[in-house]
């Protein structure tokens, strides 16, 4: 019961679907917190996370995923760079990366703009992240190398560090970082807007009512004509009129459109005419309508295995933005963005299959096969060696 109990907390007070962690992250969060704060069971954890608004802080870095990387999904990237190049009365290009995680993504657009041309006085990014360690460790500036995935960062950007590297001065005064829950009505600052919004893989963990305040409180600060970047599985058009596919751009960047206006328009002043009453007809005999059969919509494995790939996208997509926990979907969505040739989209499916399922070998060697294609050899390596531990545990176990 403490443990519906804390889930309920976190439901209410960041948004939390439980079950979009599954079961096995949950367990693993539950124990962390209770070895965090030296608590013996999750009775005494609830009673603390009631108790101390500290201790409840402890509790969410656990249950939030903060697994972010330089240059992840990059077609967004170049996507934020021709939306700025096109948009040259934007200056400064204000951008909004929520949540932040360590800053790997608030960085990476500095970097993409700077290398675009823009100076960095017309740059202003601000990160936003629920938890305090991950906006203090982006304040600082201070990755370790695995954050690159097997890429580096050009030479004027970082300087190296034992085992990794620091963003560069000028880099971090682009950036601003802070502390702040996307539930939180005072989140944003009065007249606070944006020109471009990264929200990337935050809605899917999210149950569909803090889902949809999270995106009205995004769409009300991001400019008429903005972008907006969605995350993995959050097809977006779907979910709200206000944002259509950014044309020519990665299919998961959105602009955002002015609203329609409504279909029958108010009556100009003046006194309304009153409408002719219609001359009154005989009712016609009523005909037995001949049912049609109900359409049945082509499964995602269906649509991949007859080579439709985009449109299999979509429904895995439209599956994960209902059921984020859905590891098969998950995996089918791998295996479609590698055969689409979207490499880096495929790597973050596989990715957080891994997450949900420790076990999931498959998920795994697709994962170091990609690593291997896209010349990331610590990655395969570190990737193998996982794999190969796996399979000696499982075959232990058999």
């Amino acid at each position: 019961m403490s443990r519906d109990a804390l889930l309920r907390l976190l439901h209410q007070r960041i948004g939390l679907d439980a079950g979009s962690l599954g079961e096995r992250v949950l367990n693993d969060a539950f124990a962390e917190s209770r070895a965090a704060l030296g608590v013996a069971d999750d009775e005494a954890l609830y009673g603390r996370a009631i108790a101390n608004p500290d201790a409840f802080v402890e509790i969410v870095e656990r249950f939030v995923v903060p697994e972010s990387w330089f240059f992840r999904a990059g077609d967004q990237y170049a996507d934020l760079v021709r939306f700025a190049t096109e948009n040259r009365n934007r200056r400064p290009l204000r951008v909004l990366s929520l949540p932040c995680a360590s800053g790997e993504e608030a960085y990476t657009a500095v970097i993409a703009l700077l290398e675009a041309g823009l100076p960095a006085e017309h740059i202003d990014v601000l990160g936003i992240d629920v938890s305090k360690a991950a906006v203090e460790r982006a304040r600082a500036g201070v990755f370790r190398n695995n954050a690159l995935r097997g890429k580096r960062l050009p030479d004027p950007w970082s300087e190296p560090r034992p085992g990794g590297f620091e963003i560069a001065a000028g880099i971090r005064r682009c950036a601003r970082f802070r502390v702040g829950n996307a539930l939180d009505p005072a989140l944003f600052e009065a007249r606070e807007k944006f020109d471009v919004v990264f929200c990337r893989n935050l809605l899917i963990y999210l149950h569909p009512e803090a889902r949809t305040r999270v995106l009205g409180a995004l769409l009300a600060v991001l400019e008429p004509g903005g972008l907006l970047f969605a995350g993995q599985a959050e097809v977006l058009h779907a979910v709200t009129d206000a944002l259509r596919p950014y044309e020519g751009g990665c299919p998961l960047s959105y602009l955002h459109v002015a609203p329609a206006p409504p279909a029958n328009p108010p009556a100009r002043s003046g006194t309304p005419k009153p409408a002719r009453p219609a001359a009154a007809k005989a009712p016609e005999p009523a005909r037995a309508a001949k049912p049609k059969p109900a359409a049945v919509e082509p499964t995602p494995q269906a649509l991949a295995d007859s080579g439709r790939l985009d449109e299999a996208r979509e429904a895995c997509s439209r599956r994960l933005l209902a059921h984020p926990e859905d590891v098969e979907t998950l995996f089918l969505l791998g295996l479609v963005e590698t055969a689409r040739a979207n490499l880096g989209a495929a790597d973050e499916a596989f990715a957080r299959v891994c997450f949900l399922d420790r076990n999931h070998l498959p998920a795994i060697d697709h994962r170091i096969a990609l690593a291997v294609r896209e010349g990331r050899r610590e990655l395969a390596a570190e990737l193998r060696q996982r794999a190969q531990r796996l399979r000696h545990r499982l075959g232990k176990s058999a």
